[in-house]
């Protein structure tokens, strides 16, 4: 006999997908009579000889709140605040998942709104498996939006709702099922491992991930080794003298030589404040933002710990406790801990260096799309003191590397088995997905798998609309550490994007939300949200809902030579080009391969759907491809499609030049 219960993710507050089946399941005593009711309807079933049941009904129009209630005999399961809408999964790994809360200095505006019903998520628990597809997750909790809860959401899917449910005037819930870090193995089944034929030892892995007595030895061995090296690292370190002699200079933002392999250092900075200066910092709260920094730092002022960040990709912002700082000389202390040779301790420039009074305005990050943001602002009253510039170091101790982590949520199948399953029988409106990051090194394999995952997940979500929209973000703008540039370029993320765009273009039903210029090229995760977001919503509205006038990005729909001249016709579908930097109509991002060189040209814009680009004299018969926004991290983007309000970046592309 089976205990009473539902499985999958219903919980109170969530929303159900309007005007189609849903299904609810669970387990009961073999045989007993569930019953299910939702406004004024009531549909039963019967619990089969192994203790399963499963009712289909539909929820109808869009609405809300309303109870749904579970009755089997005298039990009873009652989930409240239920709405009825749109419903869609968000999936993929880190910038899927990057909550609002590192985004709250990007859109402070958005945890000032007040409570919104219309937008509610679901985010499924990270977890792992290898034995077959669950079935349940362990308390899932939907929220809405207000501005207790929005700093939980993903910002991707907080954005993509919001326009969503603006445009359409429903309820929208997003499932956000994404882990950082994940390849796009580990979100698809064992038989699609077993199919694979690529380069990557998938299959041997499994094999191993699927003996539990594996997982337990090599985590057992691994938290060891990294706790052994923490010890070892950390083993007689004590606060520095301040004042001794053999501190030296250095340059932040920019890269330490030392240490040379693994380990250690300090850095300090002297600030000397005013009288009026520590008055203002110890009656406000003060911020220190210390940009981003590889690999982990602990970091004091005045010998107060104000923040620790153990790994390399968060923007650092503490706070700085009251009573901190006081007139005269204050010193910031960062105690850096670097776990590899393989690259030198960074600072990463064009990040925010200040220490600064609550209400300055602060640039989070380098915005250079078609988000609009404030510069630098510092009111009457506010203090803000740059920290950019000479700080002094000294290297404490140099070992071997770190030990390397194990991610059991990275191998194949395990987030696929444990988060994904368990939403299979929810009725979704599409899918979104937001990854790649991880598997741009091996892009010529992934076009497979994603082709795959595709199919599978349609098969899967079997209440979803018949070959349900699913949408792909493909990668913004990124150098890696690297320069932005139109020419020069590492090929990786490049790469990447081409597989995305023939996926979305080959599979039926397929969409791209191109972010080209939604990146930032010091981080590999870019705070501009609200234009993924965007760009998303513009894709399923023109797929989902048959917004037809809604473009998407365009792409060449013909090249030929004019004379010394090669002219380009894009197909705009009632939209037109424009330059959003230069208003002489002149468009950058372009370059010609010829000989195997890279040369950087210019278009020019010939009216609303065409442009035109000259060959250079040395190079006229010899140019073998053009290339527009063929780079890691391009820094021209301003070639866009204009429909009304509607701004979408022409995508990148490669063509022949014959």
């Amino acid at each position: 006999m089976e205990k009473f219960c539902v499985k999958g993710i219903y919980a109170s507050g969530m929303v159900l997908q309007r005007n189609r089946t849903n299904c609810i399941s669970g387990f009961a005593p073999a045989q007993s009579s569930v019953s299910v009711s939702f406004r004024e309807e009531e549909w039963t079933c019967t619990a089969n000889e192994n203790g399963c049941w499963k009712i289909e009904f539909n929820p109808g129009e869009a609405g809300g709140p309303f109870l749904l209630e579970v009755k089997n005999g005298a039990e009873s399961i009652s989930y409240s605040d239920v709405w009825v809408g749109e419903v869609w999964l968000l999936s993929g790994q880190s910038n899927a998942q990057l909550p609002m809360e590192r985004l709250k200095w990007s859109y402070p505006e958005d945890f000032k709104l007040p409570k919104n019903d219309y937008i509610r998520m679901i985010t499924v628990p990270i977890s792992f498996s290898f034995d077959g597809e669950k079935n349940f997750i362990d308390y899932p909790k939907w929220i809405p939006a207000s501005p207790e809860t929005l700093g939980l959401m993903s910002g991707t899917g907080y954005f993509f709702a919001k326009n969503l449910s603006h445009e359409l005037n429903v309820p929208v819930g997003i499932i956000n099922a994404s882990q950082g870090g994940s390849p796009i193995i580990s979100w698809v089944d064992r038989q699609s491992v077993a199919d694979y034929h690529g380069s990557q030892p998938y299959h041997e892995i499994l094999e191993k991930c699927e003996n539990p007595d594996n997982i337990i030895l090599a985590r057992k061995k691994t938290d060891e080794a990294i706790k052994k090296w923490t010890d070892e690292l950390f083993d007689g370190v004590e606060m520095p003298d301040v004042n001794a002699p053999d501190w030296k200079d250095c340059t932040i933002p920019g890269e330490l030589d030392e240490p040379k392999g693994a380990g250690l250092v300090w850095l300090k900075k002297e600030i000397e404040l005013s009288e009026k200066e520590a008055l203002a910092f110890n009656s406000k709260k003060t911020r220190l933002w210390l940009g981003r920094i590889l690999d982990a730092d602990f970091v004091y002022v005045n010998g107060v710990q104000v923040g620790a960040t153990y790994y390399c990709y968060p923007p650092r912002r503490y706070e700085v406790p009251e009573g901190t700082l006081h007139a005269g000389k204050n010193y910031i202390l960062i105690k850096l801990q670097k776990n590899s040779s393989a690259q030198k301790i960074s600072f990463t420039s064009e990040k925010p260096y200040y220490l600064f009074t609550e209400n300055v305005n602060v640039p989070p990050v380098a915005f250079r799309n078609v988000e609009k943001f404030r510069a630098l602002e510092v009111p009457d009253g506010e203090v803000c003191i740059p920290l950019s510039g000479t700080w002094q170091m000294k290297l404490v101790k140099e070992m071997r590397d770190r030990p390397s982590e194990l991610f059991f949520e990275w191998q194949p199948t395990a987030l696929y088995n444990s988060m994904l399953s368990p939403c299979f029988d929810q009725a979704i409106s599409g899918a979104l997905w937001y990854q790649g990051e991880s598997d741009a090194f091996h892009a010529e394999e992934y076009s497979e798998l994603l082709e795959k995952m595709i199919m599978l997940w349609r098969r899967k979500f079997v209440y979803g609309a018949k070959d349900f929209p699913f949408i792909i973000v493909q990668l913004p703008n990124f150098a890696d550490g690297g320069i932005e540039s139109n020419t020069i370029d590492k090929n990786c993320w490049v790469g990447m994007r081409e597989v995305q765009s023939h996926v979305a273009h080959k599979v039926k039903n397929c969409g791209l939300a191109v972010a080209i210029d939604a990146g930032e090229w010091n981080d590999l995760h870019p705070e501009k949200k609200s234009t993924v977001g965007k760009r998303l919503c513009y894709e399923a509205l023109r797929l989902a809902y048959g917004r037809k006038e809604i473009p998407s990005s365009p792409r060449p729909s013909g090249c030929h030579l004019d004379g010394n001249d090669y002219v380009m016709d894009f197909d705009l579908h009632d939209c037109s080009l424009c330059s959003i930097v230069n208003k002489e109509d002149e468009v950058k991002g372009f370059y010609f391969i010829s000989d195997g060189n890279k040369v950087e040209v210019s278009a020019r814009l010939e009216d609303k759907t065409r442009l035109r680009i000259t060959v250079p004299e040395n190079l006229r018969g010899k140019i073998e491809r053009i290339c527009y926004l063929q780079a890691d991290s391009p820094k021209d983007v301003d070639l866009y499609a204009k429909s009304g309000e509607i701004l979408i970046p022409v995508e990148p592309f490669s063509i022949s030049g014959e």
